[in-house]
């Protein structure tokens, strides 16, 4: 196992002191859930994991509505599989989404993103089982392994990393963590994450007056003995496996989760049930002001069109590089300045070809309108 502690990779004190917490019931596998690049996992790349986890624990500290004491994380595990102490065993994380998920289990990262690097590199998944065991001499967690998604409504640790939860946590060589694993996510077979269609969201968790609209219409059509009480306004088991019913009923194949027929709806099958797809009032849109030219974007210089681009970049939460006290707005264009730009230009797919980090005419209009 090999371990970097704060001290060695360069934390910063906690904001105030971390809740003690005597045992869990297991670990949640959580992922950055952003933009990570591949060479990240590339041999000569490890030198700087460590500033990743600098940044990940400044990008906490700053974060805007969280109020987190330090990184949210109990562990981090990097490509090169290190494992990089967080809070630590014994400390109540702040990643698992609320108190009680927060007490019931330790939380240990993937630097894994939503794009770039999705899939774990063998000498992740090795660091990961490492970082599980660890928790488990140290902090005395139990033998639950489990999903960020599972009990809380989210996509995180991602398709790719969830697989491997499900399929028992194993290294690659086929060992499973010292003590295996139980609990909620071996078998439950049970699809429980979201998807956003028109607008409106759907899947465990999501809530308001559409999900009500979709339980009445399984209930008119047939599908609805799975509801002993609703249907209702929030997205639960039963309505998981009502709309499974539907799905397999249209000749979908594939209950597990996120195959065609796991209960979680697609725009085709839920215009078919509602014969037409909700969606929310489109909100009022805002015209981008005039490109000011590619010269207004030079490494190192000042212009005050990059502090409208610095807006456009805080607004949709291109953030995540800064020089550790949180992304500020500001006229000058620097190395900052260009990767976030990069950042929303690869998860922008009319941009993703050509993520130079230098705004474009496109750039500007999608990133200010």
């Amino acid at each position: 196992m090999k371990l970097v502690t704060r001290a060695a990779w360069g934390a910063r004190p906690p904001r105030y002191d971390l809740a003690y917490i005597a045992s869990t019931g297991g670990v949640k596998i959580h992922y950055e859930g952003t933009y990570v690049p591949k060479s990240l996992a590339a041999a000569d790349a490890h030198s700087t994991c460590a500033g990743r986890m600098r940044d990940l624990q400044a990008s906490h500290l700053n974060h805007p509505t969280e109020d987190y004491s330090d990184i949210a994380y109990n562990a981090v595990v990097c490509p090169h599989g290190t494992i990089y102490e967080g809070r630590g065993p014994h400390r109540k994380t702040g990643a698992n989404g609320n108190s009680t998920l927060n007490a019931r289990d330790y939380a240990v990262c993937a630097m894994l993103g939503n794009s770039g690097l999705v899939v774990p590199p063998d000498a992740m998944l090795d660091g990961l089982v490492d970082a599980v065991t660890w928790l488990r001499n140290k902090g005395a967690a139990g033998k639950r392994v489990a999903g960020h998604r599972d009990g809380h409504p989210t996509a995180c640790p991602g398709d790719r990393l969830y697989e491997w939860v499900r399929g028992g946590a194993v290294r690659p060589d086929g060992e499973s963590p010292q003590g295996g694993t139980e609990g909620e996510v071996p078998g439950s077979g049970i699809a429980r994450y979201q998807v956003t269609i028109n607008g409106l969201r759907y899947g465990y968790g999501a809530k308001g007056a559409h999900i009500t609209a979709v339980g009445k219409a399984l209930v008119d059509g047939g599908f609805g003995r799975h509801y002993k009480v609703g249907p209702g306004p929030e997205w639960t088991d039963a309505d998981t496996r009502n709309y499974q019913l539907f799905q397999l009923a249209m000749g979908y194949t594939g209950t597990a989760p996120h195959e065609d027929a796991d209960g979680v709806p697609g725009p085709v099958s839920l215009q078919q049930l509602l014969g037409k797809l909700p969606g929310k009032t489109p909100e009022r849109t805002t015209t981008a002001p005039p490109f000011p030219g590619r010269s207004a974007f030079v490494l190192g210089k000042t212009n005050p069109a990059v502090t409208q681009l610095d807006g456009g970049l805080i607004r949709k939460g291109f953030t995540r590089h800064h020089d550790g006290n949180g992304y500020q707005a500001g006229s000058r264009f620097t190395t900052f300045t260009r990767k976030n730009v990069a950042d929303f230009q690869r998860a922008t797919p009319a941009l993703a070809g050509d993520a130079d980090g230098y705004p474009g005419p496109l750039t500007w209009r999608l990133l200010l309108s």
